[in-house]
């Protein structure tokens, strides 16, 4: 029988199955394999092994991160714009639990497509925050500040296994935010 050809999309996707399904650190070769019914051995045409394949996996569900966050602001404008991309943010963590954890993988490099990736995020937030008159100096702050508190409230929600219902929570996170960040934009629109 022939070997099965495994292209690198087919990896990619196969390895995003596998990471929310059985969790970002239980991912695999072997795993990634089973699931295209191939050999483990066929991936290494594709990947440098598990770390490459986790930083595959990374910058896919970085990728899949940014359009989503993207796509929830389009028709909305200044905070509703930035509620939107942080309802959506937190829909994609709990939908997508081992691409949510795979965007912790620090880049290999400032160059790399993992760099790329967690820049081409960081400029959605930045585009709001300059649509509502921050300069670039305040947006690349902004975005930085928002980001890491969006995703550091996430990254606990996934890890502590929290117990109940944290909307309250979030949503208490977000106000707070915007109501800093966001201070000489609601003091000239009032």
């Amino acid at each position: 029988m022939p070997k099965k050809r495994v292209t690198l999309a087919a990896l990619t996707a196969a390895a995003i199955v596998v990471a929310d399904r059985d969790g970002f650190e239980a991912l695999t070769l072997n795993g990634v394999a089973g699931e295209l019914d191939a050999a483990a051995s066929t991936l290494y045409t594709h990947t440098d092994g598990l770390d490459g394949l986790k930083t595959l996996v990374a910058v896919a569900g970085t990728e899949n991160l940014t359009e989503t966050v993207r796509d929830s602001a389009i028709g909305t404008s200044g905070p509703d714009a930035l509620t939107a991309m942080a309802v959506a943010y937190r829909a994609f963590a709990l939908g997508h639990p081992g691409q949510f954890a795979s965007t912790l993988l620090p880049p290999r490099s400032d160059l790399d497509d993992l760099a790329n990736a967690n820049a081409t995020l960081m400029n959605v937030f930045e585009l709001v925050y300059r649509a509502i008159g921050l300069d670039d100096e305040e947006a690349r702050l902004a975005a930085r500040a928002i980001r890491s508190a969006i995703h550091g409230f996430l990254a606990l929600e996934r890890t502590m296994a929290l117990r109940s219902d944290h909307d309250g929570e979030y949503r208490y996170l977000l106000d707070a935010l915007q109501r800093g960040l966001l201070r000489p934009y609601f003091e000239t629109n009032g």
